[in-house]
């Protein structure tokens, strides 16, 4: 007769995580900038381009602070349910009003719709999209390389500027659902409403599986119950230049992937937060972030909620993300993100 002694058996818990997923851990890093990328459709890591998002944050010659925004998909018919993260034209959203805060501008009103945008090669080494030949609607013109740019919305944004970090890609697999979001920064001067302004503007793209769309469908951000997503860039009187994109949420997601000018792009191991709400537990009154043990805080604008969006799941706010102990004021900075009230204001323990 034989006896065996077994130790604690082992369950397939259903809190782990599925075969293609890893603990909802994403992948940051740096990349080069490739015009013949942007221009190819061809799959990534077989995913294909959700849409392009040019957008970005602008301060005038007043101090009066405006938010850019236009989503640029493909054709329709590699779209998914109808349903769009952006609807397809200009959105403007600016403070300076009798209501405070950043409410709708309707100046970009008349502004050609985004399913009549065309892309095309721009030399041997740039991408431009702009207005299809006989399209209605005020022209637009966007020209992007390395270094250099160049945005036209007619009557409305004139801009130009040079790239400033290394172009960034963060990704979050999964079984169904899976995004791959890559990021080029410029800083950008010139006019905005006829009035001198300048800021930063990114040509950010979201690559998804077939009928996948942002917020929307095969979303993995959703599956991690993600907290926060900010990105920012803070132009100092030293002459750096430093860029990020910080998200945030539960099991192991989370991405806080920086970049310099000189070059130096820091990709975090660890990372946690805290969100402070507002007293309507909508906005949040600050973040709080340990980055592989720096300290990190967003301060919100106090001009910075984006009312004019309305009522949303995920409401957008501006802010300025910096390291708790750097004393540097930038001369120009912006922190555009948002947070999730529905999915709390810290990672549940694990």
């Amino acid at each position: 007769m034989t006896t065996t002694s077994a130790g604690p058996v082992f369950s397939n818990a259903a809190g782990l995580s599925p075969t293609g997923s890893f603990n909802l851990a994403a992948l940051a890093s740096g990349r080069r900038f490739d015009a013949a990328e942007l221009l190819s459709d061809e799959p990534v890591l077989g995913l294909q381009r959700e849409a392009g998002y040019i957008w970005g944050t602008l301060r005038d010659e007043d101090g009066e602070l405006y938010s850019v925004m236009r989503r640029i998909a493909p054709p329709v018919a590699l779209q998914g349910t109808g349903a769009l993260s952006l609807p397809p034209k200009l959105i403007i959203v600016g403070t300076g009003t009798p209501e405070g805060q950043l409410q709708l501008r309707r100046e970009p009103k008349g502004a050609v719709l985004s399913t009549d945008i065309v892309r095309k090669p721009l030399g041997d080494s740039g991408v431009r999209y702009e207005s299809a030949d006989g399209a209605d609607g005020r022209h637009m013109r966007l020209d992007m390389s390395d270094p250099d740019f160049s945005y036209v919305e007619e009557d409305v944004i004139e801009m130009e500027g040079r790239m400033v970090v290394p172009p960034l890609q963060w990704y979050l697999p999964g079984p169904e659902s899976s995004l791959l979001y890559i990021s080029h920064t410029w800083q950008v001067d010139g006019m905005l409403f006829g009035k001198p302004a300048r800021g930063f503007l990114f040509w950010e793209e979201a690559w998804m599986p077939p009928g996948g769309q942002l917020y929307v469908h095969k979303d993995p951000l959703h599956d991690a119950e993600y907290l926060t997503w900010y990105s920012w860039a803070n132009l100092y009187g030293d002459g750096e230049c430093e860029v990020g994109h910080f998200l945030f949420g539960q099991r192991d997601f989370h991405v806080a992937v920086t970049a310099k000018s000189n070059g130096e792009v820091t990709s975090a191991r660890t990372m946690d937060i805290e969100i402070t709400r507002a007293e309507d537990n909508y906005w949040h009154d600050g973040i709080r972030y340990t980055i592989d043990g720096v300290e990190w805080v967003c301060e919100p604008d106090p001009q910075g909620r984006m009312q004019g969006l309305g009522k949303m799941p995920n409401p957008q706010q501006e802010g300025y993300m910096h390291r708790v102990d750097d004393t540097r004021i930038p001369t120009l900075h912006m922190a555009w993100g948002e947070t999730v009230p529905a999915n709390g204001d810290r990672r549940r323990p694990q």
